[in-house]
């Protein structure tokens, strides 16, 4: 059991990673140091998970710091990942779906044509009382028959692409919330659900616009990264700022279906989930990742509800008609 002195190099390494994802899980207090750091946080934990099966196979005792770093921080280990739960719900209630639709792949970035009724079959097979579209574009979306109440709205005058939110209910109180100096935004509607009003939130943040050109191996090439990235969470924080003062006025329960373009870990998730339910951490499977970015999996689309809902189950579809996967929820009241 005794380690070597290279061995104890890496225990160093393996612990000093582990503390730093404990860190940016904000398992202690909420920690945003660079910004792109909270982003990594679940390759950090990819690491520390391989440092995990290493250490089992050389039978050392490092691999107690893993078993520690996950009693420690359970609950924010929720954010990440789920355990599989295969319980079928046994009763029904309000569905709630969110999908960025990447404009129905009107720039051919599939080579199909078929794409914006492929969605529009999901959406009917699955059959949800609400969805939340993200990257909707007016020109190339199918009609949506089955939801008679549809809210479309661009952040650009008389622009083509914006935010849409289709309802088997009838919507009132629409109203957009505009983000300065931004192609994204959020919109709301209220609809009546067995005799109470709910608000239903379609939020789309800032984009980080991270791509594999990007590179950290220059100091000079790190400095403009780290800037640019900082200065779009910045930029969320506005876009957050501008929402909660359009809910504060909210006297209602509310759904918020939402696509960060950050992270469970990040400030933006912190402030949008606030003291709401995060319908993953309840009842979500594995990683939950809705979006790829650089090929390693991350979950940015979310679907917030106010305590006065429960979570009865969630679901993260494996669907490969947008970059990012749809979500769906069912809730019923308390």
């Amino acid at each position: 059991m005794k380690l070597n002195f290279a061995l104890k190099i890496v225990t160093l390494i393996n612990f000093v990673l582990l503390t730093l994802q404990l860190f940016l899980m904000g398992t202690f207090w909420d920690f945003y140091p660079y910004p792109f750091l909270n982003l990594m946080v679940p390759v950090i934990a990819l690491v520390n998970l391989l440092f995990f099966i290493y250490w089992i196979f050389k039978f050392k005792w490092p691999l107690f710091l893993f078993i520690f770093s996950i009693l420690i921080g359970y609950k924010e280990w929720g954010k990440l990942y789920q355990l599989p739960n295969n319980a079928i719900p046994v009763s029904s209630g309000l569905k709630v779906m969110s999908f960025n639709v990447r404009l129905f792949n009107s720039y051919q970035w599939m080579d199909s044509k078929e794409v914006p009724q492929s969605i529009e079959n999901f959406i009917i097979k699955e059959n949800p009382d609400l969805v939340c579209l993200q990257e909707y574009s007016k020109e190339y979306s199918p009609k949506f028959k089955n939801y008679p109440y549809q809210y479309v709205v661009s952040p650009q005058k008389n622009g083509q692409h914006g935010l849409c939110i289709l309802s088997k209910y009838k919507l009132f109180n629409q109203n957009p919330i505009s983000f300065e100096n931004s192609n994204n935004s959020a919109v709301y509607a209220d609809f009546y659900y067995k005799k109470d009003t709910v608000r239903i939130y379609n939020v789309h943040l800032e984009s980080l616009r991270i791509d594999l050109k990007d590179t950290l191996f220059t100091q000079q090439h790190s400095q403009k990264f780290f800037k640019r990235i900082g200065s779009v969470i910045d930029k969320q924080a506005l876009q957050i700022d501008q929402f909660e003062a359009v809910d504060l006025k909210n006297n209602h329960p509310s759904i918020i279906c939402a696509d960060l373009n950050n992270n469970a870990f990040s400030k933006s998730y912190s402030r949008l989930k606030n003291n709401r339910l995060d319908a993953f951490s309840l009842f979500g499977a594995g990683l939950g990742a809705t979006y790829k970015l650089a090929y390693f999996p991350f979950r940015i689309d979310f679907i917030f509800t106010d305590q006065k809902f429960r979570v009865i189950h969630f679901k993260t579809h494996d669907l490969t008609l947008s970059d990012h996967k749809p979500i769906s929820t069912l809730l019923e009241w308390k």
